[in-house]
């Protein structure tokens, strides 16, 4: 059973026909889909729809581009609400250093704490490094040391060197989108450095669409073809890989425990 493990299902291009989105998941063999936040709204969202529909997981947090309209309190709001639903992460967190580079420490602020937040409720936490992924990995590793907690790179871009110093710290898991999939995407060399037992799949839904479907809104039965393309470049058969991707995210984010 395949797991989507970062969808936003709470978008409109989705969520308005989300009995739709989940069949068309289910028909491709991808059983688990989790829906991460990006502020306190969306996550109180997420878990709903975590308790709606037996297909979907959540995490809850706070995303980089958000830490500037966060009102008091709203982190330890979300922190109170992890025991009550499929909450299987932290996040979406990390730095973005695209949009706003004048947040830039709050940003830091905010990526430590809810590291601190998932290591202390035992689970792992959701990765954003856009323009930023350096010194993402760089306050996980400082952070490491008092609390010790998986981290999943999501949409990782980086470079072979960066993606070393990603894996040379424990419990760090990596994961790709249909961009990969686009003629300038220039991964391939990186994809191919990732050791399987440390692979996880997603869309980023409803963005980055893989090929044939740009220009639509992305979904996880969409997934198919960026696991496709992460098989074609390591030379294995994508029904394995799928397998062990399936493996890799049953253990990383324990469903059924939380």
């Amino acid at each position: 059973m395949l797991t989507d493990t970062h969808a936003h299902l709470y978008y409109p291009e989705i969520l308005d026909r989300l009995e739709d989105v989940l069949k068309s998941a289910i028909d491709s063999g991808i059983g688990r889909i989790i829906a991460p936040a990006v502020n306190l709204e969306t996550s109180l969202k997420v878990l709903e729809l975590s308790k709606a529909n037996s297909e979907i997981y959540c995490a809850l947090g706070i995303h980089p581009c958000d830490v500037m309209k966060v009102k008091d309190n709203e982190l330890e709001e979300i922190e109170s609400l992890i025991g009550s639903g499929k909450v299987v992460a932290v996040g979406e967190t990390g730095l973005d250093y695209y949009w706003d580079v004048s947040s830039i420490d709050i940003q830091k602020e905010f990526f430590r704490k809810q590291i601190r937040i998932a290591s202390e409720n035992d689970l792992p936490v959701i990765v954003h490094t856009r323009n930023s992924l350096d010194d993402a990995v760089s306050i996980i590793r400082e952070e490491y040391g008092r609390y010790p907690v998986k981290a999943h790179f999501h949409c990782f871009s980086g470079n072979r060197d960066q993606l070393r110093d990603c894996l040379s710290i424990p419990g760090v898991y990596i994961s790709f989108c249909g961009n990969i999939t686009y003629k300038k995407s220039g991964m391939d060399e990186v994809i191919a450095e990732v050791p399987p037992g440390r692979l996880l799949s997603e869309t980023d839904s409803p963005f980055l669409p893989p090929v044939p479907y740009r220009g639509k809104a992305n979904q996880p039965a969409y997934m198919i073809k960026t696991i496709e393309k992460i098989a074609e470049v390591k030379g294995t058969d994508a029904g394995e890989l799928s397998e062990i991707l399936s493996e890799n995210a049953a253990e990383f984010f324990r469903f059924g425990k939380h």
